[in-house]
């Protein structure tokens, strides 16, 4: 009787699983199985979502669970330990790339927008305009060294601010970089810490509609169009292509819709409002200005390259010590256009 009543509650056991979903069968290739999508509450983020909420992912035989981060540190973290597959995400991507056998997949969005700013009277903003070949960028070393600029280490930002200070000869150490996130970071400048705040969508607006100045922006002071994106684990694109293949053709499909500003402008504030970022309509129409999506139109253009900015990031990553002159070449080598091509039916370089 006990092995009649253990088989009958196995049993039972069984048909909740199929009821609660567990219908879907795994091929002996992967697919089938869930994949596991990071993203950030940003705008590299709303064409996986958008996908998702199309119900695109399930046309195409997907199973995918979408988990959000707050930045693209943890999201490397939880790649690295395998608890993700994917990831849509931004500069933080390279040191996942340099060092952890991913894939770079696709380009999402590009990313303008981000800026160093100074308050009204700041003696950096009155040295005006010292380098000419940078007729936008204001400061001088005089102003600028020993000074404090609050930014998130790690991203995008800092990169930006050692570009900027180097435009005057100067090194990473003659200046004080207090490591804050972009929203802190904002909070902290109005109430009078820092002497210079970077500043990233929406939060770059802000502090433009606030009155303070920028001193630079990130394509400046840098010489690089950089590109938010989706990346993978290596092995999850070996074992499971098709299956990568087909979440590359609906975000790319997300991206084409998403050309319709009107469309972009609802869903954007939707997402933006679900996901608990401040976000007032002047600086959505700020974003969409700034930050494209890279839909076929956009890959489609003369000198279009996959990842292409990753390069010239690794380097200066190299020159600062954040990667290692060992890791450098496998970010080159993670940037496979095989996936794009295929997703797109275009022959990507």
């Amino acid at each position: 009787m006990k092995k009649i009543l253990l088989g009958f509650v196995c049993l039972v056991l069984a048909i909740g699983m199929v009821a609660a979903g567990g219908s879907k069968e795994v091929a002996e290739d992967g697919t089938g199985a869930v994949l596991r999508v990071g993203l950030l509450p940003l705008s590299v983020g709303v064409p996986v979502q958008y996908a998702a909420d199309q119900g695109w992912f399930e046309e195409e035989g997907l199973n995918v669970e979408l988990e959000y981060f707050a930045t693209g540190a943890p999201v490397n973290e939880a790649i690295a330990a395998e608890e993700l597959d994917v990831a849509a995400s931004g500069f933080a991507s390279v040191y996942s790339l340099a060092n952890a056998g991913c894939v770079w997949l696709a380009d999402i969005n590009t990313t303008g927008g981000m800026g160093i700013y100074a308050r009204e009277g700041s003696p950096i903003v009155a040295a005006g305009n010292t380098v000419p070949e940078l007729p936008e960028v204001l400061g001088s070393a005089d102003t600028l060294r020993g000074k404090q600029i609050l930014e998130p280490l790690g991203t995008a930002g800092q990169y930006m601010v050692e570009s900027y200070v180097g435009v005057f000869g100067l090194e990473p150490w003659d200046v004080q970089q207090v490591n804050m996130e972009w929203a802190p970071a904002f909070q902290a400048y109005q109430t009078g810490e820092g002497d210079l705040c970077a500043g990233n969508p929406p939060y770059s607006y802000q502090m433009e509609e606030i009155g303070y100045t920028k001193v630079c922006s990130f394509e400046d002071v840098t010489g690089v169009d950089m590109m938010d994106g989706l990346f993978a684990r290596g092995e999850i694109v070996e074992s499971r292509p098709q299956d990568v293949t087909k979440l590359v053709k609906c975000i790319v499909r997300a991206m084409d819709d998403l050309q319709d500003e009107e469309l972009r402008k609802e869903y954007t504030t939707k997402f933006y409002a679900d996901n608990g970022v401040a976000f007032s309509e002047a600086d959505l129409m700020h974003e969409i200005e700034d930050r494209a999506y890279v839909g076929k139109d956009y890959m489609s253009q003369e000198g279009y390259k996959l990842g292409e900015a990753w390069i010239a990031i690794t380097d200066f990553l190299v020159r600062a010590e954040k990667i290692t002159a060992d890791n450098a070449p496998n970010v080159a080598a993670s940037i496979n256009t095989e996936i794009i091509s295929n997703a797109t039916g275009m022959d990507i370089n």
